[in-house]
């Protein structure tokens, strides 16, 4: 994989700001700055305080700041137009699910204060690797390549998004509360944190059938079968992000692995449910739903 170079003028794109981390809480914790009306993004930047800050106590961040990215990697900001459409879609295919099957106040309480858009991803050439998102503490979750996206391709919006952002949250959860260590005894034998990338059917042009070879192996993705605790919340992600026809394409190609999988999901759906009042199956139904009908001129009119 060669390593992307980046040209200075993409920085001119955005302006820089800064961020402050703050400690999770139901109440609001983010104190909003003066506003700027002379800058060109200002209406975007009341919309975004309205309909995240405001709504969901969150800090919806898209303006490339230097200091709260890695230094070691080569990055560009993300172009306002997209930030704008994933704002929208973060709003019904996230926000507003969680809102809808959990309750209002679950995400404020656990959920990030910090959603941070970078235009790229990150690549490390040495270990043939591609970061598409990461989270911080449990206060910040970085969604990236969202200029690459194709706002009409479900499957790479999951992709680059939505599974990056219920992976991550998923994360934030089972920190809070340890996920069963029985999950760690299903496939033990198999994670690979050094070799997990080497797995994938290259080939395959569907984004979700390249992840087989790790379905023959008893997990969802391949980077499911890098650590227990990744293959936790990947399974989790996936579940929800996936339709029924590539959930059940994945057990079928599973072969003799196709019951490590589903003892997974089910031990995943019963730690959500005890400890979280989480119904994974209601949730997985409301994203289904909602992909299913991924209208653009009800979603903007939505979130006017």
């Amino acid at each position: 994989m060669k390593h992307i170079q980046y040209f200075i003028f993409a920085l001119l794109a955005v302006c820089l700001v800064a961020c402050e981390k703050n400690e999770l809480s139901s109440e609001s914790v983010i104190i909003d700055p003066q506003p700027d009306t002379t800058i060109y993004t200002y209406q975007f930047d009341q919309w975004l305080n309205r309909q995240f800050t405001q709504t969901y106590n969150v800090e919806f961040e898209y303006k490339l700041d230097d200091n709260s990215t890695d230094p070691n990697y080569n990055i560009v900001p993300v172009s306002c137009s997209k930030a704008d459409t994933v704002a929208h879609l973060a709003l019904y295919l996230w926000y507003d699910v969680y809102k809808e099957v959990v309750g209002p106040d679950f995400l404020k309480t656990y959920g990030p204060k910090i959603i941070q858009l970078i235009g790229s991803s990150m690549i490390n050439a040495a270990q043939n690797t591609e970061k598409l998102g990461y989270a911080e503490g449990g206060i910040k979750i970085t969604l990236m390549k969202i200029n690459a996206m194709d706002v009409n391709d479900i499957e790479q919006l999951n992709h680059y998004i939505f599974q990056t952002m219920h992976h991550e949250f998923s994360h934030i959860l089972h920190q809070k509360k340890t996920y069963p260590k029985e999950f760690e005894t299903i496939t033990p034998a198999d994670y690979d944190p050094s070799g997990w990338q080497y797995r994938y059917n290259d080939n395959e042009p569907d984004l979700w059938k390249r992840e087989e070879p790790a379905w023959k192996m008893g997990y969802v993705t391949c980077y499911g079968s890098s650590e227990a605790h990744e293959d936790f919340v990947e399974t989790i992600a996936n579940y929800i992000v996936q339709s029924d026809e590539n959930w059940q394409y994945m057990l079928d190609h599973a072969g003799a692995k196709r019951t490590h999988i589903e003892r997974k999901i089910n031990m995943c759906r019963t730690w959500l449910k005890e400890n979280y009042n989480y119904d994974l199956d209601a949730m997985h139904k409301e994203v289904q739903k909602r992909q299913a009908n991924l209208d653009w001129n009800y979603i903007w009119e939505l979130y006017k």
